[in-house]
């Protein structure tokens, strides 16, 4: 998928030297690949004269959901004559972004100052190629008569925050010297970036006198929309050449006054690569007199969603078996037509698929009524093309979470941890990690990114307390442990409870009470107007009792807001991982099985493998459910938790063929 990232700082150091003025920042954006190989993006417009520096440059970076995409961000000081100086440095993780509130991190930087990265969405909408000139402004030198000396005019283009409540400015020319008449150079800008693709959605221009010293001086603007733009470029084509210039010209005033600074004209206003752009106009009644400026085209009223229903909660969930003590009662959901069966291959390893009995489905999840959009009612509006189909990054950015819930197979099957080369063998000097923490660690710490207080539920199954089996037992002493770290430590601490590693080896309880939360959480969530989801992570050799079983509770589960992650460990017969793998209801499939040999030297590669489904099938849920992603969260700065320059985490902990029999610790 394809994001934005657009970058401003404070506080920046002074490196211009004694007597030479303030820096000319700008900002070098580098991607690391897998082999921490910089690959250039790009780098920002220079801003003169400034140490909080806000640029408009945009960037467009790839990043897949299990691909850790990191930034390397480099700060200069642009020198006319010499070697540009360096003002420091920061790196930023694209995941990490994603996940926060308002899609918006801070770091110190190495060298002093601050750095603020935000990622937005990113969908290809064309271009509007755009010329502008102005007319008669109003001279800000010379006493305001410009008898000395005149300005020296510059544009910005600012589009409306989503909440409605300010401005971001996205577009910023080049100042044109001494001139109250300026004639603007042509300008290519990105229609997602300018308006995310809704041509009658506000902007504003802006125009400012250019100052040295980068206190630019407020000329004048007004509000409009792609739509008026366009619109007036093609209605003052149809004027006469000697009324042309004004006669849908826009007039600039400023806040707090009425009086006329100076008129805009658009000379060119194209919709490039836009399908269907061509506005058709409708001729007004009667000619309008220059030099009275053209009314902005109206805007549409921004939609109303409606409420969502109020949510009836399920009764409570029944525990997870905590060990030592007597398991709860057992969660039994409503079943629903059954899978087709599971057909083994022909080998030694041919266990008994019994198939559960059917029962009724469950009942169907009641969505919010969609959103019904008026069109606009200005008369010049080109065609507007219908809303793209929401993406995982329109959920994420207004406030969806994923909760991530890990299951991990104590079944003998593993064979004894305390031998090594079996696959829960833990090196006794601490430094090597398990196929297993490998796993958690891995494609855990991708999803926690996007989690917001880190707290996670882990379960454990195929093993004994007490002489009794149990297909869904709590790991660690607390419903929900602490980050990844908090995941291995819970995980390492199963083997001094007394557990009896053994069989048969079950996961539909884990998969049951898994679909029970996530379904709790999305209610729960709505309420409070927000969203989530749920993605559960089975670690397993893979060797099921009953694969038919399995099939069949996921079966159950599949019109839930869960997907399930399943990672299989060791060198055994998948074959039934990979029949769950294709299972799929009402053409929507929630599993995804990959084998952890096949990326056991590239950990990255792992996660990218597991969870490149999971923006699809999280999509494919919430529109099947008539769910639309609610707004971008809007985050002020003061609200953003700046991180220590090198403040992340490793989460480092130290780290066979089975006969039959359980494995007693």
């Amino acid at each position: 998928m394809k994001v934005q990232l657009t970058l401003y700082a404070k506080n920046l150091p002074n490196v211009a030297g004694v007597f030479k003025g303030t820096s000319d920042p700008y900002a070098v954006v580098q991607k690391l690949g897998e082999g921490q190989t910089p690959v250039n993006v790009g780098k920002t417009e220079v801003v003169k004269n400034s140490l909080d520096p806000k640029w408009t440059k945009r960037f467009v970076i790839d990043h897949d959901l299990g691909r850790p995409t990191h930034l390397s961000i480099a700060v200069y000081d642009k020198i006319t004559k010499g070697e540009d100086k360096p003002m420091g440095s920061a790196m930023f993780n694209v995941g990490n972004i994603l996940g926060a509130k308002g899609n918006i991190k801070a770091t110190r930087m190495k060298g002093g100052g601050i750095m603020y990265a935000k990622v937005q969405k990113y969908e290809e909408g064309g271009t509007l190629r755009l010329q502008l000139k102005a007319v008669k402004l109003q001279s800000t030198e010379g006493l305001g008569f410009g008898v000395l000396s005149k300005s020296d005019p510059f544009y910005e283009l600012h589009r409306q925050t989503v909440d409605k409540k300010g401005w971001d400015v996205v577009y910023r020319s080049q100042p044109v010297k001494n001139n109250l008449n300026p004639i603007w150079s042509e300008a290519d800008i990105d229609i997602s970036t300018l308006c995310r693709n809704e041509l009658n959605t506000p902007i504003k221009v802006k125009v400012w006198d250019w100052e040295k010293d980068g206190k630019h001086v407020d000329m004048g603007e007004f509000e409009t929309s792609v739509s008026g733009l366009v619109a007036a470029k093609n209605f003052s084509s149809t004027m006469d050449i000697n009324r042309a210039d004004l006669a849908s010209a826009f007039t600039l005033t400023k806040i707090g006054s009425r009086r006329d600074r100076g008129q805009i004209v658009v000379l060119r206003a194209d919709l490039v690569g836009v399908d269907g752009a061509k506005p058709e106009l409708t001729k007004p009644t009667k000619p309008r007199e220059a030099p009275e400026p053209a009314a902005a085209p109206t805007t549409a009223p921004a939609p109303v969603a409606p409420s969502a229903p109020a949510y009836d909660p399920p009764p409570a969930a029944p525990p997870a078996y905590v060990p030592p003590p007597s398991a709860p009662a057992a969660f039994v959901p409503p079943a629903a037509d059954e899978p087709p069966p599971f057909v083994p291959p022909p080998s030694a390893y041919n266990p008994s698929y019994a198939a559960a009995p059917a029962a009724d489905a469950p009942p169907p999840f009641v969505p919010q009524n969609p959103v019904t959009i008026e069109p606009s009612s200005s008369p010049y509006a080109p065609f507007v093309p219908p809303p793209p189909q929401p993406t995982f990054v329109d959920y994420v950015s207004g406030g969806c979470e994923l909760n991530l819930a890990v299951a991990v197979d104590f079944s003998a099957s593993n064979g004894d941890p305390r031998k090594l080369g079996t696959l829960h063998y833990f090196n006794r000097g601490g430094v090597e990690k398990n196929d297993y923490e490998k796993a958690i660690a891995a494609v855990g710490g991708v999803l926690a990114e996007y989690d917001s207080d880190k707290k996670f539920p882990m379960w454990g199954f195929g093993a004994k307390f007490g002489g009794q089996i149990r297909h869904c037992f709590q790991c660690g002493r607390e419903t929900e442990v602490d980050g990844i770290d908090g995941l291995l430590f819970s995980y390492r601490q199963m083997f001094k409870t007394g557990l009896a590693m053994s069989e048969p080896t079950v996961i539909n309880d884990v998969i049951k009470t898994a679909a029970y939360r996530a379904k709790s959480a999305l209610g729960t969530a709505q309420m409070k107007g927000s969203q989530a989801y749920t993605i559960l992570l089975i670690l397993t050799d893979g060797q099921l009792s009953d694969v038919n079983d399995a099939a069949k509770a996921i079966y159950e589960v599949t019109d839930t807001p869960l997907s399930i992650v399943i990672v299989g460990l060791g060198g055994g017969d998948f074959s039934g991982m990979r029949y769950l793998d294709k299972l799929k209801r009402d053409d929507r499939g929630i599993v995804k099985f990959v084998p952890f040999n096949d990326h056991m030297h590239n950990m990255q590669s792992l996660s990218a493998a597991t969870l490149d489904e999971i923006p699809d099938q999280l999509v494919g849920y919430f529109l099947a459910h008539d769910i639309k992603p609610n707004p971008p969260v809007q985050q002020h700065d003061d609200d953003i938790a700046i991180d220590d320059i090198d403040s992340g985490m490793d989460y480092a902990f130290g780290g066979g063929g089975y006969d039959g029999g359980d494995i007693v610790l």
